[in-house]
């Protein structure tokens, strides 16, 4: 670089809604914007997805910064560039959207943003903590509604990929198109996934035969491609087929699929409100369904009981928590979001089977003389055949039932997902 030449890191959270929008958008716009105007971006921007627990987020609680050479006098310009972006596409009008943008100069991040950066990925912040960094180091802000989305755009900045990294490309619509039904043709997508699977993910839910890359939702995007490594990306993407044009894509560095969400504790008083955790543990008592299909059960740890959920939209995997029995050991993966009225539940993501254990029923004894199942005569009397009249002491039978289920990792399936949720198996570059 240039002696004339400088850094910018700008970051971007909460511009979107129920309603519509995305963040990422807003981020591709602002690149855009700033390269118009002379900045250069400096490596791939940054999509961080934050706690997924967090009761404020609107959808998938996305997060973007990008870093940009700028001639040294025009950080400010190209700062109110990015603020005007923000103010046009963000969904102002919607009482829970807290738009902010916010821009630290140079390329370096402190190391006090990086780690405020790491903890916004697994628990919450306060917005008093985001502005007491953009004081310390003179950071300028920008924000809309109220200050919530700085603590996102501060994270955003400092995100440094502790857990390692995945890519996405992700294609935008004409705003023509927002709110209108994609037609994203099956074929292709499956194709596609055929032809990538050794570097992209989560394209297709083969169970429910279900699109994976397309959203559902009023925003701008049309698909989001996953992939290990960006180089894929781009042919994956030129090989699909749409009934709309592409109005132009990016690639996104980014923390999905890495499980940074989760906190690993040694004990069940450990968990903390709004987190996701890691706990090993032993399973208490047989599962069960309840009205809406979901599926509960509990785990113990040193005197402490949990309750673990499976919800319905889990499907498949609601059949693996049925199978297990009291003295399984597992180590288990979910969010814990309190609710008023219900026992302390873990949403469960995925659980491994570290051990299972010998499970059975206590009967009655086999009368020897003619075959019938005998009747006890009261505690410690004894059994009597109700059919030859034979008696006889000793213990009940232990009757063990045979297991199907196997140790090892049993994970929800794709369309049940969060974004941070690591597939099993799934090797992220760090």
């Amino acid at each position: 670089m240039q002696d004339s030449s400088s850094f910018i890191k700008i970051g971007v959270d909460d511009t979107d809604s129920p309603d519509g929008m995305c963040t990422t958008y807003v981020m591709h716009k602002i690149i855009q914007a700033v390269g118009e105007k002379g900045g250069k971006l400096y490596g791939f921007p940054n999509l961080v997805r934050l706690n997924p627990s967090c009761p404020y987020k609107t959808r998938g609680n996305a997060a973007l910064s990008a870093t940009f050479a700028v001639n040294a006098g025009d950080e400010r310009k190209h700062f109110d560039v990015a603020t005007d972006i923000v103010l046009k596409l963000s969904e102002i009008s919607h009482p829970r959207t807290n738009p902010a943008v916010l821009m630290l100069k140079g390329r370096d991040v402190p190391v006090d943003i990086v780690e405020f950066s790491r903890s916004a990925v697994k628990r919450m912040l306060s917005v008093e903590s985001a502005i007491r960094l953009m004081k310390k180091h003179d950071i300028a802000g920008m924000a809309i509604n109220g200050p919530r989305g700085m603590v996102g755009a501060m994270a955003a900045l400092g995100y440094d990929f502790p857990s390692g990294y995945t890519y996405e490309i992700i294609a935008y619509r004409s705003e023509g198109m927002w709110g209108k039904p994609r037609i994203v043709d099956r074929e292709s997508v499956i194709k596609m996934d055929m032809q990538t699977r050794s570097c992209t993910f989560d394209n297709y839910d083969y169970t429910s035969s279900e699109i994976k890359i397309a959203p559902h939702t009023p925003c701008p995007v049309l698909v989001g491609i996953r992939a290990i490594d960006y180089q894929c990306l781009e042919t994956a993407l030129k090989s699909l087929k749409f009934e709309e044009r592409v109005a132009g894509y990016r690639i996104y560095k980014t923390n999905q699929a890495t499980d940074d969400h989760i906190i690993p504790v040694a004990g069940i008083e450990q968990i903390e409100p709004y987190t996701s955790v890691t706990i090993e543990a032993t399973v208490k008592n047989l599962p069960k369904t309840e009205t809406g299909g979901h599926t509960f059960l509990y785990i113990e740890k040193n005197g402490r009981e949990l309750r673990l959920a499976a919800y319905e939209p889990t499907k498949q995997f609601r059949n693996i928590i049925m199978q297990l029995r009291p003295g399984d050991r597992v180590r288990v993966y979910g969010s814990y979001n309190p609710k008023d009225g219900e026992p302390e539940t873990l949403n469960l993501e995925k659980i491994e089977v570290l051990e299972v254990a010998q499970y059975g029923r206590l009967s009655n004894p086999v009368c020897p003389v003619c075959g019938h199942r005998m009747k006890s005569e009261g505690k410690e009397k004894g059994y009597q055949c109700p059919k030859c009249r034979y008696r006889m002491t000793g213990p009940k039978e232990f009757k063990p039932e045979k297991r199907v289920i196997t140790a090892g990792v049993y994970e929800v399936p794709s369309r049940a997902r969060r974004h941070l949720s690591k597939p099993f198996n799934l090797a992220v570059k760090k």
